[in-house]
């Protein structure tokens, strides 16, 4: 599963006694609150809460929300600050748009593999390349491995693959694919 990419629209305030939370909402994002439904509580030491916003009201200017999850309140009291997410819907859209499944992958000019999967590691994607030789190369999504994003014709062209190649017990020898082992 892949982590959603976030976007902080503003924060959590304190509950009154009926269970209003009392949220404050950035200027740029105002508008777009009152359709939002579905939102993340970031809370200290990366705690996230994933919430419903069940129903809402203006009180003396305040925007007020009841979540449909129980323990929210409780939770609040416990940090000092609670953070409103949603999320980045240009991130999604672009993830959807480019699909990495399938591709050929040309290193050095050469034919490496195809692309079988693709995964969030913390950190970024990561593609997964099924080589020929039937081992699997894991390549960080970064400019340093990745020349390019993928030509129309379906190709990624990789540079810098001497490490991440050796590692997974290959090389590149006269314009072909071998294993570490053949060299005896």
């Amino acid at each position: 599963m892949n982590a959603p990419h976030l976007i902080g629209i503003g924060r959590l305030g304190g509950t009154d006694s009926e269970g209003w939370h009392h949220v404050m909402i950035k200027p740029s994002f105002r508008a777009e609150f009152d359709h939002i439904v579905d939102l993340y509580l970031i809370f200290e030491e990366n705690r996230v809460f994933y919430v419903t916003i069940s129903d809402r009201k203006q009180s003396d200017k305040k925007t007020l929300v009841k979540f449909a999850e129980d323990g929210v309140a409780e939770e609040r009291r416990l940090h000092k600050e609670v953070i409103l997410a949603i999320e980045d819907q240009d991130y999604q859209e672009e993830e959807e748009d480019i699909s990495f499944i399938g591709l050929d992958v040309v290193y050095n000019e050469q034919m490496l593999g195809c692309v079988v999967d693709k995964f969030f590691n913390g950190a970024q994607d990561v593609l997964v390349i099924s080589t020929a030789l039937d081992v699997e190369i894991m390549v960080p999504m970064v400019d340093y491995y990745l020349s390019s994003l993928p030509e129309p014709e379906g190709v990624i062209f990789l540079q810098n693959m001497e490490e991440l190649l050796f590692a997974s017990g290959l090389k590149m020898e006269a314009g072909q694919l071998m294993a570490l082992e053949d060299e005896s």
